[in-house]
This record gives C-alpha cells, structure tokens and sequence, in this order.
C-alpha cells in the first residue's frame, strides 16, 4: 500500500532541493576558473555527471520499480503451505544438484591432470633401444 506524499512534504524537499542548487551554483561561481581550461572541466563533469545519473536512475528503477513490489508480495504470502515448501525444496534440491555437477567436474579435473602426469615417459625406452641396437 502507497501512502500519498502530504504537501508539506513536498514544500520541504522542494526548498532543500532549492537551497541545496543554489549551494552548488555559489560554489561554481567562486571557483574563479575561467577560459578552455574551465570548460573542458565542465564538459568532463557533466560526462561524468551524466553517468553518475545514469546508474543512480537505473538502480533506484529497479529497487523500487520492481525489487520492493515483489518483496512486498512475497512478504503477505503465508509461510506453512505447499507452495512455499515446494519452492523451499525446489531451491535445496537445485544447490544440491549445482554441488554434485561441481564435484563431478572437479572429478573429471584431478582425473585428467592425473593422467597427464602419469602419461609414459617414452625418452627412457628409446635410450635403452638405441643402446641395445648400437654396435658393440
């Protein structure tokens, strides 16, 4: 359930929002730069500035847009029915099966590693060959 924002909320973060822009403009204005240099500061902060937005919007979109919805929901489902119990099993049952196919691989790593350190070393047999076959 959504609460309405009263309007005296609103009028106290529209006057800290205001304050708070006119902060960051007397800081602009005192900072005495002036020229290229100034501008290229100010086009490389407004880039990052973009972006920084960018990802702010983005992560607030979706903790509120669609992460606290089903959080919600999930919260007013009843604990101790089957539903809930199958997905508890559901979830256990999928760990156990992603921890056997690790095991497994992990197997089939120390397998193959064995076998290439147990490979034959062929260079003793050939020296032992050329030895017998060399004229006495």
């Amino acid at each position: 359930m959504v609460k309405a924002v009263s309007p005296e909320t609103t009028v106290f973060l529209s006057d800290v929002a205001d304050t708070l822009e006119s902060a960051a403009s007397n800081m602009e204005s005192n900072t005495g730069e002036s020229g290229a240099g100034c501008q290229a500061r100010k086009s490389g902060h407004s880039t990052a500035s973009f972006a920084s937005k960018m990802a702010y919007t983005t992560c607030y979109t979706l903790s509120y847009g669609l992460c606290f919805p089903i959080f919600l929901a999930c919260h007013y489902i009843p604990k101790n029915n089957s539903f809930v119990e199958g997905l508890v099993e559901g979830g256990a049952s999928a760990n156990q099966s992603v921890d056997e196919m690790m095991e497994i691989s992990k197997a089939n790593r120390l397998a193959r590693q064995q076998s290439r350190d147990k490979s034959t070393d062929f260079s003793e047999i050939i020296a032992e060959g050329t030895d017998a076959l060399a004229p006495a």
